[in-house]
């Protein structure tokens, strides 16, 4: 990965008009002819030798509302402008080279840019964007040996073929209602994020080499160097400032989740967002486990109301039952899984749910007598083929009784030491027909 590397810049302009649109596709065709030499050229798909002339008076002739889009590259380099609407995106790969020569020039460039009408922008390695951002095993051979590919951990892709699990990687890109979340080199949050997240929550990220507010918006570097992906400090780096967006507890593709410890919860009612962060004993992000300070935001991204609040103590039941009914004495929580995207029709995740459930200490006495339910929702077809004799093999520590088994669902009883759990899988047509959870509904 040492060769030749490049540097990848995205960035995504919104709520624009049409003289914005024409100002901003010249600036960005001046941009380009600095960054790289063009000797080819895309109209629309359309592939010609690079014409400047040509290319200006097309600029000079489009209209707002077209789905128009515009090409320069040469052998190695390109940089891409994509206009659908009121909104414009942008995409460069460039040389390490011709970067570090107009570093400062290009980032003063896409600032401004931001700040006038920015939703979204990233600029990292394109060497750390394929790592973390490639699944199919024949594609990483370009980067990686077979045997490197086979010990990262797989997955079922959408086809059934056997994929990367890409959502372990601190630089994976996925997307949450409508907007793309990320960690990596350069980022840049616009106004649409703030209904994910209050604009102090990201002001106060930790362990990032800059934070700062850009426009409407707030962007990050996490380290000095995008070339410099790779180092152990910067990866870890990465991967907590993911942590501390909770990227992963927000969204995922392998049907599970990451099946580790959060370092942040969101609840989400229409405007509202509420969160809570977990913190150690000097303030810094940690493992909800491992908390000793929790910092609860609640933010209504429509009246921009913001309150904060920091409390030292321990984890009480609601933190794992969030559904409380004190009238039959019973705490539920409930997540809804995909295992037939797992190599394992699901195992590892059932039993990290199960333990996550039972294996905590309720410091909260009024609890200490009522019925914990966990509740899992999985496809009707994953009952088929369940993995109940193994999932009591790996429960094997626990005492399993009371098995329930129909088409549709599968319920028992479980015991550790003094902890009790009663476990439900069900099937999750249950949950659309009645376009709600029974959340306590045994």
């Amino acid at each position: 990965m040492e060769k030749n590397q490049k540097l990848y810049s995205v960035s995504q302009l919104y709520d624009l008009k049409q003289v914005d649109i024409q100002s901003k596709i010249n600036d960005w065709l001046i941009m380009s002819r600095l960054l790289l030499e063009p000797d080819m050229m895309l109209i629309n798909g359309k592939e010609q030798a690079f014409d400047l002339r040509l290319l200006q008076q097309v600029i000079a002739d489009f209209g707002m509302k077209e789905d128009f889009w515009l090409q320069l590259k040469n052998a190695e380099e390109e940089t891409t402008i994509h206009v659908l609407g009121d909104t414009l995106f942008e995409k460069c790969i460039i040389n390490k080279k011709n970067f570090y020569y107009w570093e400062n020039v290009y980032l003063d460039y896409l600032k401004s840019r931001l700040i006038e009408h920015g939703f979204f922008a990233y600029i990292r390695s394109y060497e750390e964007y394929l790592y973390h951002n490639t699944s199919e095993l024949s594609k990483r051979r370009s980067f990686e040996t077979a045997d490197e590919t086979n010990a990262l951990p797989m997955m079922k892709g959408l086809n059934g073929d056997i994929v990367v699990d890409c959502n372990v990687f601190p630089g994976y890109d996925v997307f949450y209602k409508g907007v793309c979340l990320t960690a990596c080199w350069w980022l840049f949050l616009g106004e649409p994020y703030k209904k994910l997240f209050a604009r102090q929550l990201l002001l106060d990220i930790q362990q990032v080499e800059r934070v700062a507010e850009l426009g409407s918006g707030v962007f990050f570097e996490l380290h000095k160097d995008p070339f410099q992906w790779q180092e152990e400090a910067n990866l870890k780096f990465q991967q907590l400032f993911r942590d501390q967006l909770g990227i992963s507890q927000l969204s995922y593709t392998n049907g599970v989740g990451l099946l580790k410890q959060p370092y942040i919860e969101f609840a989400f009612e229409d405007t509202v967002i509420q969160t809570v962060q977990y913190q150690n004993d000097q303030f810094q992000p940690t493992e909800k486990s491992d908390a000793s300070y929790f910092v609860t935001r609640t933010y209504n991204f429509l009246t921009n109301q913001y309150r904060v609040n920091r409390m030292k103590g321990g984890l009480n039941a609601l933190a794992y039952f969030p559904w409380i009914d004190d009238e039959s004495e019973r705490m539920m929580n409930y997540h809804i899984l995909y295992p037939e995207l797992t190599l394992d029709k699901g195992l590892a995740a059932f039993e990290y749910y199960i333990r996550d459930s039972i294996e905590f200490e309720i410091q909260d006495m009024r609890y200490k007598e009522y019925t914990a339910v966990l509740q899992l929702f999985i496809p009707k077809k994953a009952f088929l083929d369940f993995p109940l004799e193994e999932l009591k093999l790996a429960l094997k520590d626990m005492t399993i009784h009371q098995v329930s088994r129909k088409n549709d669902s599968l319920t028992f009883s479980l015991e550790k030491e003094a902890k009790h759990l009663i476990v439900s899988f069900i099937d999750q047509k249950k949950v659309s027909a009645k376009n709600q959870l029974d959340i306590l509904e045994i």
